[in-house]
């Protein structure tokens, strides 16, 4: 598939993976057609500097309407702090994804978002850390998972810097699955997986 992939990207906070996701869109063929927020956040004021339409909206009627008249192809969560109704992941199945950092199943499900996956990491003792791409679900953090970064935890990691190494990674996986989502309907081969140790 040639075409530029159509993506709505939705995001609560600073956006920072939002602005990744902005800067790759030609390197991975896909565009962001809307940014969808749930409050007021600096991840809206990164939409508009790109001139990216932008819907600010706790209304999943009014979202899904939006969706469906801009063409989106494909949901991205990027830092979204919201559960997605299951009758959204039902009309969407397959066509929404997230980004979680840690490495699923590992830490995942209710209260574990942010610095929280650091804190649970650290305190199982775990080596290695990172983040997973994985469709989205009715269940929390529950779908099937696409690919995954890792970084080892070092002896000296607090959570925060541990977050930080992660963060980057999730920088670099997000745009590239979409790139490969964008070339198959289908559920990305084993092989397609990029795994960091870093």
């Amino acid at each position: 598939m040639d075409s530029i992939l159509n993506i709505a990207v939705f995001a609560s906070g600073n956006g920072t993976t939002l602005q990744a996701l902005i800067n790759k869109q030609q390197e991975y063929g896909y565009r962001v057609g809307v940014v969808v927020t749930n409050r007021t956040c600096v991840a809206l004021e990164r939409a508009q500097a790109a001139e990216i339409p932008t819907l600010q909206s706790k209304d999943w009627k009014e979202i899904d309407q939006a969706l469906t008249e801009k063409h989106i192809q494909l949901i991205v969560l990027a830092g979204f702090l919201a559960i997605i109704p299951e009758w959204i992941c039902q009309k969407w199945e397959q066509h929404i994804i997230n980004i979680h950092p840690s490495l699923l199943p590992k830490h995942g499900g209710k209260g574990m978002y942010g610095i929280h996956v650091q804190e649970a990491v650290l305190a199982a003792g775990d080596r290695m850390a990172g983040c997973t791409v994985h469709y989205v679900s009715a269940e929390v953090d529950g779908g099937s998972i696409i690919a995954q970064a890792t970084v080892f935890v070092e002896d000296n990691d607090t959570a925060d810097t541990l977050a930080q190494r992660v963060q980057i990674e999730e920088k670099l996986l997000l745009p590239q699955v979409i790139g490969e989502l964008k070339k198959t309907s289908k559920k990305l081969p084993s092989e397609v997986l990029r795994i960091n140790s870093k």
